[in-house]
């Protein structure tokens, strides 16, 4: 057998093995364009190899011409998929030149299949043979096709391309892969397309053979391909070892991640997620199984949230219920933030959640603590108001019984005379509706209750205080004013608790103004707007907190009276705390003290009753 039988079969028998290799890589991810158009450069130059080969065989000018011209058919394969290669692998190359370079080669297929015998030449008229790697092989010799320019121009914008994508990929900063592949084809189409214009012109008496060339574009195609495959795998491994360290974290955590895909409407879960949730070990899991396991109360809320989150990229940060397949309820904490596509359209969306059941039955447990102590806290301080309470009741059932007396003596005469009756009447229904309105209030300050957060006019809530807190103030000889704002939004909160809080700042200062004379004592509750808060302050004129004991005056158990417990400041604290609001206590220059409380506006509604 002659070297260039096996050298040429070598070629075409490598390039079939590097098309079956990556044949077979390709099958198991079929999306990867870049690695198809690689198999079909490899299939197209094992093709062009045969036809070289046979074309070195050939006996006839006849013979030699019909292998040239099919000879065009691969050629122009590979040579397209070789500029679609480098379009799609490294995103480089100009698109006007690569569709120029292909519509030219394209173009010289048409041509080639349109003259006889081929492209190159109008006619074959004879064979001349020349020594080639120690065997005589023909070279044609005939009349030179001027369209043959059609085909050396396409190489050339070939070429142009090449180096274009060469210095794009070598500013990228990718400088290995620029002069590893694509300044590897940039040489062997340039050595491979100027040997044959050589030959072809007479400058040289060589057959025309690209397809050695070819072969060693696709050996540094597939070494390329062979390092970004390790290089993924090596990537894969880190992966690997991360979703481990991941999973150990968030096992520890005790929290589950997922990922919302938005394309397949298919949640992917970890395996710390599925216990979680109750989930089978297995299986696909859409968004519409894990929605339907929200609970009815919270699914309306849910879905506008998650909505909100995909359309306006808002980050979702809620708590709500799951009910488990087994029919249990559990709370769970979600931080979740949504990622769009290179296209700008939302992908995905990836997040963790957390079972924080026991938090919020440890929540329940202690708000249920507070509003027991809160509840005992307003007895205690309704004791301090039974005196002038039951004075202030005093005043209209005395009137009532004197009142009814009165009517009874004149119903006894002879005739009675029935206006004056009617006005006692109506006397005596004043003065029970004052003494029942004393009552309620009384009564809805005591009485034990679940919180019943509304909308309050804050201006209406402190007047409601202020008038229970009257009697107390005509007692002690203070006088009590009230500043009110009627231009401050509503508020959003349980009246009765912040009435609490009001009561006890009053009381309070009441008592800091026990020492001043009984004309100079004052108390006044200012509400005020201050930014988007509302305001509400209890300014007095009575001692003042000494400088050692105003940083303490919240602590639980800690008191400045004699006979104080020290609950009603942390109480009141923990209050307005509870509905996003802040109390503090400031000494006036003046003299006396300020206490005051801010709880934030509500942006929108009307104020409940």
């Amino acid at each position: 057998m002659s070297w260039v039988t096996v050298i040429w079969s070598m070629v075409a028998s490598a390039c079939l093995t590097l098309a079956a290799v990556h044949l077979l890589a390709w099958w198991r991810h079929r999306t990867d364009w870049a690695a198809a158009l690689f198999i079909v450069s490899a299939l197209g130059a094992a093709i062009l190899a045969f036809t070289e080969l046979r074309s070195l065989h050939a006996q006839t000018p006849w013979e030699y011409g019909v292998v040239l011209r099919w000879g065009h058919v691969p050629f122009t394969v590979l040579f397209v998929a070789l500029v679609g290669f480098v379009r799609l692998y490294f995103r480089a190359g100009r698109p006007w030149l690569a569709w120029t370079a292909c519509g030219l080669r394209t173009l010289s297929l048409v041509l080639n299949f349109v003259f006889s015998p081929n492209l190159q030449y109008r006619q074959i008229t004879g064979l001349r043979h020349v020594l080639f790697f120690g065997e005589l092989v023909p070279v044609p010799e005939g009349v030179t096709n001027p369209w043959v320019l059609v085909a050396q121009a396409s190489s050339l914008v070939f070429v142009i391309f090449a180096v274009d994508a060469t210095f794009t990929v070598w500013r990228r900063g990718d400088r290995p892969s620029a002069i590893g592949l694509v300044g590897t084809i940039g040489f062997f189409v340039t050595a491979s397309v100027g040997l044959s214009v050589l030959t072809f012109w007479g400058l040289m008496r060589l057959p025309i053979t690209p397809s050695p060339y070819f072969l060693g574009i696709l050996v540094a195609m597939a070494y390329e391909m062979s390092a970004e495959a390790h290089r993924a795998a090596q990537l894969a491994d880190e992966l690997h070892k991360k979703e481990e360290w991941l999973d150990l974290a968030a096992d520890s955590a005790d929290v589950g991640l997922w990922l919302w895909d938005f394309k397949t409407n298919l949640l992917w879960v970890t395996e710390k997620a599925r216990a979680l949730y109750g989930f089978a070990s297995d299986g696909q899991i859409p968004f519409e199984t894990l929605l339907s396991m929200v609970h009815r109360d919270d699914r309306d809320w849910v879905v506008q949230a998650s909505r909100k989150c995909v359309d306006e990229g808002a980050d979702f940060r809620h708590d709500y219920r799951i009910v488990l397949p087994d029919g249990s309820t559990r709370w769970f904490r979600v931080l979740a933030k949504s990622f769009l596509a290179p296209s700008g359209a939302p992908e995905r969306m990836t997040g963790v959640s957390i079972d924080i059941t026991e938090r919020k039955r440890t929540e329940l447990e202690l708000q249920q603590q507070r509003s027991e102590l809160a509840h005992v806290t307003r007895v205690s301080t309704m004791g301090e108001l039974a005196a002038s309470v039951t004075h202030e009741l005093g005043q209209p059932l005395g009137a009532i019984l004197r009142n009814a007396e009165a009517a009874e003596l004149f119903l006894q005469a002879p005739s009675p005379d029935l206006e004056e009756v009617r006005a006692i009447l109506a006397d005596i229904r004043k003065d029970d509706q004052r003494a029942g309105a004393v009552i309620d209030r009384m009564r809805s300050m005591l009485r034990r209750r679940q919180l019943e957060p509304s909308l309050l006019d804050v201006n209406l809530l402190a007047g409601d205080v202020i008038a229970l807190a009257r009697p107390e103030a005509d007692a002690r000889k203070l006088r009590l004013a009230l500043e009110p704002d009627r231009t401050c939004l509503p508020v959003h909160g349980d009246r009765v608790q912040l009435q609490q809080v009001l009561l006890n700042l009053l009381l309070n200062a009441m008592d800091a103004t026990n020492a001043a004379a009984p004309d100079q004592r004052r108390v006044t509750v200012r509400v005020r707007a201050v930014g988007t808060d509302i305001e509400v302050a209890v300014i007095d004129n009575g001692h003042g907190i000494p400088a050692e004991a105003l940083a303490r005056v919240f602590e639980p158990f800690f008191t400045t009276k004699p006979d104080g417990l020290g609950m009603g400041l942390a109480i009141s604290r923990s209050i307005v705390q509870a509905h996003g609001g802040r109390l503090r206590a400031d000494n006036n220059e003046a003299g006396g003290a300020t206490f005051a409380f801010t709880l934030p506006a509500a942006e929108t509604g009307t104020p409940g009753d």
